[in-house]
């Protein structure tokens, strides 16, 4: 099996091996993963005081949720998408420390193209020392973030104009979250939006 292919599993395998222009700052390693409602059930109290990854005024509108049907394709959407202006400027929604940065834009493989330019961060353990893995999706450019520990709110990067980063038909950041276990391994898709504030969208 391909990277490529690897990549479009709801198992996402984060390993050491490069993509066609790719950087890996670190890595973790992927098992089978627990039911959705086993991993619901063990957050159902937990609230990580997390902010959203952009700027709630720029936010134009919210998109597929985690596990929605998606017409034509074979799996579940994994993320939450953020619709915003190209060049919205991105933030850590917790503290944490970068995994890994990933450049699929160039990739001759279109399930690399799909993802584009992303970064994959590991948030600090929360009140029951929990960690969580975030995905950004779809941006344009990332600051050079090194391995650093970096504060919540902390810029990233921008989010690409549509069809540069990605494949999508409107300009958005794809935020996805996943429990991060213990030995490295981590769960399945969550829905972030139990991890944000309330949002109102004019």
């Amino acid at each position: 099996m391909s990277r490529a292919e690897r990549f479009d599993r709801l198992d996402f395998d984060l390993s050491d091996e490069e993509d066609e222009g790719g950087e890996v700052v670190q890595s973790v390693t992927v098992v089978s993963p627990r039911s959705m409602q086993q991993e619901l059930s063990v957050l159902a109290d937990r609230r990580p005081a997390w902010m959203w990854p952009i700027n709630p005024a720029l936010i134009t509108g919210l998109g597929e949720s985690v596990m929605a049907k998606r017409p034509k394709k074979n799996r579940p959407h994994e993320g939450l998408d953020i619709f915003a202006p190209p060049g919205t400027r991105i933030y850590t929604a917790s503290s944490g420390k970068v995994l890994r940065v990933r450049d699929g834009r160039a990739s001759t493989q279109q399930k690399s193209r799909r993802a584009g330019l992303f970064v994959d961060f590991l948030s600090d353990p929360d009140d029951h020392g929990t960690q969580y893995i975030q995905r950004y999706l779809h941006l344009a450019v990332v600051r050079d973030l090194g391995k650093e520990a970096l504060a919540i709110g902390s810029p990233i990067g921008e989010l690409a104009s549509a069809h540069t980063s990605g494949l999508g038909e409107r300009t958005h950041l794809h935020f996805e979250v996943r429990m991060a276990n213990a030995d490295g391994s981590y769960g399945p898709p969550l829905d972030p939006r139990r991890f944000l504030p309330p949002l109102s969208i004019a």
